[in-house]
């Protein structure tokens, strides 16, 4: 039996729109913009694509409110921020020292070095804001966690040995530099996160794991060591504010302060109470 053409193509255009039909309903919904499932959804994306300030900027729209990824979501930031706070004070002290062996554009050391210690401690600051807010809420023996280590470089970009000889590439270079080192300093953070002793392997190994957990104790040591190291930004020849520096190492204190006594957390309270002593007297 022959079909008439404006049968066929009746036919074949019903076929399509069913096509369309069902393609259009076989996945999931996309996801609504401004609800938590989006700003959970874009800050994996961005962690995977190392993207480490969007990662913040969506975190942080999460931190703030009661959701379902709310825990999650504070302890990712602030291990997150602990990175990009450690990166940048490193990569400002490679700016420090090859400022001192320049014989040309001192002033743009100085002004890069500075750029970088600011970010540094507004990450800082940021963790400690978190850390006070949640550190009386933190209840959970274990802790959810929701990420893995990046798949980043762990080594410095060899052309860090340009900066520390006092030659400063073209600008382009140097920001590509300073991206690297805070990619280096997230993906430190989160080994110490993992593993106590800082090791990727392990921590690779940890995080991956199914259903991947950290007790309490350990991410409250971790963050005492984090705070320990973040107050050195405000020291007299970096930032020089001692009140911003106080403020780092009582927040180290106070994780601490229901951790089980042990050799480490012995050393690393003694570590605390000795920057806190060497702290300028401040006026009340």
């Amino acid at each position: 039996m022959r079909v008439s053409f404006s049968l066929a193509l009746a036919l074949a255009a019903g076929m399509s729109a069913g096509l369309v039909s069902c393609s259009s309903t076989s996945g999931p919904p996309p996801l609504k913009p401004g609800t938590p499932a989006f700003f959970w959804a874009a800050a994996n994306t961005a962690y995977k694509q190392g993207d480490f300030a969007a990662v913040i900027k969506n975190l942080g729209n999460l931190t703030g409110t009661e959701n379902e990824y709310r825990l999650k979501a504070r302890v990712w930031m602030m291990v997150v921020d602990a990175g990009l706070a450690r990166g940048d004070m490193e990569w400002a002290d490679l700016l420090e020292d090859g400022g001192k062996k320049a014989r040309t554009r001192q002033l743009e050391f100085r002004k890069r070095m500075n750029e970088a210690r600011s970010a540094a401690a507004q990450s800082a600051m940021r963790v400690a804001d978190l850390s006070h807010r949640m550190m009386p809420e933190l209840k959970e023996d274990k802790i959810p966690v929701a990420f893995q280590v990046p798949d980043v470089n762990k080594d410095k970009p060899v052309e860090v040995e340009k900066i520390v000889k006092g030659l400063l590439p073209p600008a382009a270079e140097v920001e590509g530099m300073r991206s690297m080192m805070q990619k280096r300093g997230v993906l430190l953070s989160v080994a110490r996160f993992g593993d106590a002793g800082g090791d990727v392997g392990k921590a690779t190994a940890a995080l991956s794991a199914p259903d991947a957990t950290v007790t309490r104790e350990a991410f409250q040591t971790y963050l005492a060591g984090e705070f320990s190291e973040l107050a050195t930004v405000f020291a007299a020849k970096k930032l020089d504010h001692a009140s911003r520096a106080k403020m780092m190492l009582e927040e180290g204190k106070a994780a601490l302060a229901n951790v089980a006594a042990s050799p480490a957390r012995t050393k690393l309270q003694k570590k605390i109470d000795e920057q806190l002593k060497k702290l300028p007297k401040m006026s009340s």
